[in-house]
């Protein structure tokens, strides 16, 4: 057994280890702990001094949390809590810079949430975890400034609910209390007093659970009243009742029910497969996907004059547009067969289709670096060891908001997490385990 396996176990059987241990055991996989040390940040914000202190006291807070008022945090609930405490700021050595905030210079580190989120997937899929202890620590190091930011920009219950989708509101709570607790700042009694707010409003909207405390019950109201429609039918209607919600734009879940007869006509489908080469998406759309229309961006340019010739990338994705568009004119059954590796290349496509109707899927391909680039020498066209390493170092990891339903698969093609489907079974022909990760009520 590895380092990094024996620490996680160790922390399975209730260890409390230091940040050092941390770096220690982990830092050959997660190389970014090593640079913690050294990673500077601002004084005004944090007294304590750098990143690695700023860890270390925020795991001692954190400890002193679970022996007191959290004791009942347990199991994969707490090794998630304690692991994403250790990576919180996992990505601030990459992101650290001085920059001017209200005229005065600052030492920030813009977006390292969702960066070290990104950065983690494949990290973490090297350590031989389970998704759902991988999918805890991703999200709680993704949006764990998200809290602080609901209470001091006065959101309202949307925006909480909105938070619930993406991730476990008991454990951010729990997270950001330590982090606050562990640092060094005139305004630190206020910072707190941000986070105890949160708390407050996440309970007091029904927005302590993870996709919102009344989540089981809509999703029963919903596969009840629309029990005689078509699965796709009843999965864009509630997916469109939860961004509806989250928006604002309703506040019952029977305005969501009188908004969704625009879905009694036919409109497309549309499926957006994640991840770097060799993730095995194309595989995967064969054998599930073949009464889709497949817009495969490699196919096009092989029409252009070569699969590996990337000259041409703003003409394929011109073409690939094109033939997307006119797919949902047709209300047809579509897949985009692309990595999709960056938020605004999905958006791209997801917001055209939304346009059009469509309901959205999204398939990530989850790996450890080792199994993309294996897999990537197993094609018939491999690209470069090189370019994977970029197409990783690129990789923004998608967010369930992005798309109506959104599915992980395994490397050995079973389905890791299946989120925004009211049906018990899945679609594509695909069959749940017991460690699928479905929402509450599925």
């Amino acid at each position: 057994m590895n380092a990094g396996r024996a620490l996680i176990e160790a922390i399975e059987g209730g260890a409390t280890p230091s940040v050092a241990a941390f770096v220690d055991a982990l830092a050959d996989t997660i190389p970014a702990l090593a640079e913690l040390e050294g990673t500077p940040q601002d004084p005004g914000w944090h007294a304590e001094g750098d990143v690695l202190i700023h860890t270390g006291m925020v795991l001692d807070a954190l400890y002193e949390l679970l022996a007191t008022r959290a004791t009942h945090l347990d199991g994969e609930r707490r090794t998630a809590l304690i692991l994403a405490a250790a990576l919180h700021d996992i990505a601030k050595p990459a992101t650290t810079r001085e920059m001017e905030i209200r005229g005065v210079t600052r030492i920030a580190a813009p977006r390292h949430e969702l960066q070290g989120r990104s950065l983690l997937v494949p990290q973490l899929m090297a350590l031989g975890l389970s998704w759902p202890l991988v999918e805890l620590c991703l999200d709680l190091v993704g949006y764990h400034v998200a809290p602080k930011f609901l209470v001091v920009k006065g959101r309202e219950r949307g925006g909480y609910l909105r938070l619930a989708q993406a991730a476990d509101p008991e454990l951010l709570y729990w997270l950001e209390l330590a982090d606050m607790l562990g640092r060094r700042c005139e305004d630190r009694a206020q910072q707190v007093e941000n986070i105890e707010m949160f708390g407050l409003f996440a309970r007091d909207y029904g927005a302590w659970r993870r996709f919102g405390d009344e989540a089981p019950s809509w999703r029963a109201m919903y596969r009840d009243a629309l029990d005689e429609l078509p699965p796709a039918t009843r999965d864009v209607s509630y997916a469109q009742f939860v961004a509806d919600l989250c928006e604002g734009r309703i506040t019952q879940p029977e305005e969501g029910l009188a908004r969704s007869y625009r879905y009694r006509e036919p409109f497309p489908e549309v499926v957006v497969t994640v991840g770097p080469s060799g993730a095995g998406k194309s595989s995967w759309i064969r054998r599930h996907l073949g009464d889709h229309t497949c817009i495969s961006l490699d196919d096009i340019r092989a029409e252009l004059g070569g699969r590996a010739d990337q000259s041409n990338n703003a003409k394929v994705r011109q073409i690939a547009r094109e033939r997307l568009r006119e797919g949902l004119r047709r209300k047809a059954k579509l897949v985009w067969d692309a990595t999709s590796l960056r938020r605004d290349f999905r958006d791209a496509v997801t917001n055209i289709a939304r346009d059009y109707g469509a309901l959205v899927t999204l398939v990530a391909f989850p790996r450890s670096a080792r199994e993309y680039q294996r897999r990537n020498l197993d094609r018939a066209t491999p690209v470069p060891a090189a370019v994977v390493r970029g197409q990783l170092a690129s990789m923004q990891w998608p967010e369930l908001v992005e798309a109506h339903r959104h599915l992980v698969i395994g490397a050995a093609g079973e389905p890791l997490a299946y989120y925004g489907g009211l049906d018990p079974t899945l679609p594509y022909g695909l069959e749940a385990t017991a460690q699928t990760l479905r929402e509450p009520g599925a």
